[in-house]
Formats: structure tokens, C-alpha cells, sequence
């Protein structure tokens, strides 16, 4: 049920379009686990969600209705359950290339827009994590051609995208640095192996190590310019963070709306519901102010990136709502889970799973640590190790 107690702070952006997600998304929402096992067995997004998505456009939402339209959209779903993890790396990725370029890898823009070319992101490795700065991988110009070697640890998503990004130390044929690098690179690829990582199909998606093997990549696959692949990653991250706070904040309100809905019906003595008890209302209340605050900053942020403003600040706020709204979410499962009691746990329901997902949300697309690094160095002023 929707509970007013927990209604979006503001709609006014684009309320028509909001109202046609949400309408959408209560739609298929009976469906949530189905939709999100088809993922899992068939390697596609289902492709009824998927036809629904596209008929209306909803994959180019980016480019056409800007970022606070895409966010409104993935947040819509999630309040019900339906987290599209894809559409956020697709969505990301495109926005880098349409910003940095050059021409050629703009071919893949109206792919992307049209629902059928899906990319995901290859950046983390076993020795550096996200300190994208260490990146062990090397990508070296041969001609006409990208030669890429590497390991990536967790990549999502491989069975299903078209091409990911990889992110490398630009090298010349004598091995030697010249900045940073990042290409498209196909996942089937000769020289690129795929090997699965059992993490439980976390959020909704197959996981994997890519290994890459003296893997050619066309020159039109380049991403940015040569040295300067870091711009390219800005990009990517700050787009993929703003659209992981909306799924994080639709799937807390999802968990916040459920456990006000079993608190009012649930009673275990004395013929009381449990939500009369503090130790049960007090946090919902608690993660109910949370949300309110994360989603006004959330709006902020995405109002401001489609004025035009992706400078100092923008960054400082982007960190912080991803680090809000991933800490509430989690923060919304964990209490929703005590809510439920032991019924939380059967996993033929979704609650293990939303738990799990948001648990991990702290830990990426971006660690909270490195974002709270950011905070303190470059708005606090602290000093950096």
C-alpha cells in the first residue's frame, strides 16, 4: 500500500512523467521476483519490463529528459521492488561518451537511447579496489587497434551487456605510462575471459572476474582521449552515483512503506499491533526523516546537473547523497527485517535479497570510505594521508 507518511518530498520537476513510472511500476510490481530471476536465468532483462521501458522511451531518458527524469524513473520502480541496476551502468557509460568523446564511440548513443545496446563498467581490480589511480590494467595503442591486458574483479552484468568499459594506464610499445585510458570492450571477445563470482546474484545480476588477454579493441572504441581517461571516469561516476542514491531511496521507502504496513497489523501479545511500541515506531519514524532530507538533496543535485552545474560542489553533494541514501537504505532493510520477524527470512520473499542488495550499495558502485575521503579532504579541508 502507499502511505502518505511516506510520500515523495517533491514531485514538481516532472510530475507527468513520475506519475506514468509509478503507474508502471505498480504494474509489474506483483512481478518483482519474477522479473528479477528472468534476469538471472535467461541472461536479459525481462523482456516484457524491458518492451515497457523502451515503448516509452525510458532507456534514453538521459539524454532526452536529462538526469532528474532518468532518476525519477529508476526510483519509481524501486518503490516497488524493482531495482534496474543495468539501465544505471548503460545510462552512465553513455554519458560519458556523449561528454567526452571522440565521434566514433558516439555511434553507440542511439543504441543506448533505443533499449537495444546495454554497457556495462569494468574498474575494480583484487589489488586496488576502487583506487581506480592503481589500476594494474594496460591499454596500448598498435596501430589502428587498443591492445588491453588486465584483471577486473567484480564486474556486473557480463552475460547481458554489449560492451564494458574498461579503465587501464594508457602505455606506449615500450611500456611506458602516459596517464589513463578507457575502451569498450566486447566481453566475448578472443582474449577476454569471463569467469562468474558466486555472490548470490546480487542486485538482481551474475557478477564476474574479466580477465583480458592481449584483447583488440577498435580504435573507434576509445573512449575520451589517450592520458586523459580519468575525465571519462568523473563522467561515468558521478552520474552512476546519483542514480544509485534514487534506487536506494525508492528501495528504502519500499522497505520503510512495508514495515508501517506490518507494524500497524502485526501483533504478538497482548493484542496490540507492534507498532505501538517505540522500539518498533521510533526507527521507522527515524528512517522516515532520513528519507525525507536524502531525497531533497537528491533533487537538488539532479536539478542542478540539468542546469548545467557538474563543478566543485555538485561533486561534494554527489558524494554525500550517495553515502545518505546507501547508509538508508540499508539502514530501512535491516529495520524492515526486524519488523517481519522470521518470515523476513524466507527466501522465496524479497526481503533477504533487498537486504543483501543494500548492504552492498555501501561497498559500490563508489565505497562510502572513499566518498566520506572526498568529503573531509575537499569540503572539510582535512588533512590527506
Amino acid at each position: 500500500m502507499t502511505l502518505n507518511t511516506v510520500a515523495p518530498s517533491d514531485d514538481t520537476q516532472q510530475p507527468t512523467l513520475r506519475a506514468e513510472a509509478v503507474a508502471a511500476a505498480s504494474r509489474f510490481a506483483p512481478r518483482a521476483r519474477e522479473l528479477r530471476q528472468h534476469v538471472i536465468d535467461h541472461h536479459e532483462i525481462h523482456p516484457e519490463l524491458w518492451s515497457e521501458l523502451c515503448d516509452r522511451g525510458w532507456p534514453g531518458l538521459l539524454r532526452s529528459d536529462g538526469l532528474a527524469g532518468m532518476s525519477l524513473v529508476l526510483e519509481a520502480f524501486a518503490e516497488q521492488g524493482i531495482l534496474l541496476w543495468l539501465p544505471v551502468l548503460s545510462s552512465a557509460v553513455a554519458h560519458a561518451i556523449d561528454k567526452q568523446g571522440p565521434d566514433p564511440a558516439r555511434r553507440w548513443l542511439e543504441g543506448v537511447s533505443a533499449g537495444t545496446t546495454l554497457l556495462g563498467v569494468a574498474m575494480t581490480e583484487p589489488e586496488t579496489g576502487h583506487n581506480v589511480f592503481a589500476t594494474r590494467t594496460q591499454i596500448r595503442r598498435d596501430g589502428d587497434t587498443f591492445v588491453v591486458n588486465g584483471f577486473k574483479q567484480v564486474t556486473s552484468g557480463l552475460d547481458i551487456v554489449d560492451r564494458v568499459l574498461v579503465h587501464g594506464r594508457a602505455v606506449g610499445q615500450d611500456g611506458t605510462s602516459s596517464g589513463y585510458a578507457t575502451v569498450l570492450v566486447d566481453p566475448r571477445a578472443a582474449g577476454a575471459t569471463a569467469t562468474e563470482v558466486p555472490m548470490g546474484n546480487r542486485e538482481g545480476l551474475r557478477q564476474f572476474g574479466l580477465e583480458l588477454r592481449d584483447v583488440v579493441v577498435p580504435a573507434a572504441d576509445l573512449v575520451g582521449d589517450v592520458g586523459s581517461g580519468m575525465l571519462v571516469l568523473w563522467s561515468f561516476a558521478n552520474v552512476e552515483r546519483v542514480l544509485t542514491a534514487s534506487i536506494c531511496l525508492g528501495a528504502a521507502r519500499h522497505c520503510i512503506e512495508a514495515a508501517v504496513d506490518r507494524a500497524r497489523t502485526r501483533t504478538i501479545a497482548g493484542g496490540l499491533p507492534i507498532g505501538t511500541k517505540q522500539a518498533i515506531s521510533h526507527p521507522i519514524a527515524r528512517l522516515h526523516a532520513r528519507y525525507s532530507a536524502a531525497r531533497s538533496l537528491l533533487l537538488d543535485i539532479t536539478a542542478a546537473f540539468d542546469a548545467g552545474d557538474d563543478g566543485a560542489s555538485f561533486a561534494s553533494n554527489v558524494n554525500a547523497v550517495k553515502v545518505l541514501a546507501s547508509e538508508l537504505a540499508f539502514d530501512a532493510a535491516d529495520h524492515t527485517v526486524q519488523v517481519f520477524g522470521a518470515e523476513a527470512w524466507d527466501r522465496r520473499g524479497p526481503w533477504m535479497d533487498l537486504y543483501l542488495d543494500a548492504r552492498l550499495s555501501r561497498s559500490g558502485p563508489l565505497s562510502n570510505e572513499f566518498a566520506l575521503n572526498f568529503l573531509a579532504e575537499h569540503v572539510l579541508g582535512l588533512p590527506a594521508n
